[in-house]
């Protein structure tokens, strides 16, 4: 059934012209346009607002996201399970927070910021429409690393090679899900990504762990030689 922008609106709760942002950005379909004044839109526009107010207004996703999640909703996929495979790689967002809170919770400097953004070590939740917005473990990390590490006569650009580093290990990474992933059905796909996602977050942590439990033997057993 097809319906005119106005019903759109009343049912959905939202303005005209939110609807034809959201046509502009790609979360609803074009509409039948009958003529210059006049077009039909789809009713399914009605379930698809609602979902994208409420990925908006309680999970804080970018439209990025929101256009992924409504498409798996078009191929039939529930939008409970959409947002769960999302969650798994994004994790969940909670109360997202702007530059000035984020550096009043951090208490970073703004020059400070400034400089963990550029060198790559801070990575903000989302950035969207030029705006950069941070969530509970962005301001953790600010806090509880960024801050301390001056204290410990080290600076941001320090850690340049391991962002470096980063990238190309999840470069790889991305290489291997791809050849996972090969030939194999749309449902398929979504499953092992979510899989994948909680293993490959578990396998960081643990590598990470242990060999800098490896390195820090190896230069005991070192000091320990030089004694003997």
């Amino acid at each position: 059934m097809e319906m005119k922008i106005g019903e759109i609106a009343k049912q959905s709760g939202v303005q005209p012209s939110t609807i034809r942002y959201y046509v502009q950005q790609g979360l609803l379909p074009e509409p039948n346009k009958v003529n210059k004044s006049m077009a039909y839109y789809s009713e399914s526009c009605i379930e698809k607002i609602q979902a994208i107010r409420h990925l908006q207004e309680k999970r804080f996703f970018p439209l990025s996201i929101i256009r992924n999640i409504l498409r798996r909703m078009d191929e039939g996929m529930s939008l409970e399970k959409a947002e769960a495979i999302e969650d798994a790689v994004f994790g969940k967002a909670g109360t997202l927070v702007d530059k000035k809170e984020f550096l009043a919770r951090t208490g970073l400097t703004t020059e400070e910021y400034t400089e963990a953004r550029q060198v790559g070590l801070l990575m903000p939740f989302i950035m969207e429409g030029g705006e950069s917005r941070f969530n509970d473990e962005d301001i953790r990390f600010g806090r509880e690393l960024l801050k301390k590490l001056r204290d410990m006569g080290l600076e941001f650009k320090d850690f340049g090679r391991c962002v470096e580093l980063g990238k190309k290990i999840i470069d790889h990474e991305a290489g291997l899900r791809k050849r996972c992933l090969r030939g194999k059905s749309k449902q398929e796909k979504m499953r092992m990504t979510l899989e994948m996602a909680k293993r490959v977050d578990l396998m960081h942590s643990y590598m990470m762990r242990r060999l800098f439990q490896r390195n820090i033997l190896s230069v005991i057993e070192k000091s320990l030689d030089r004694e003997e």
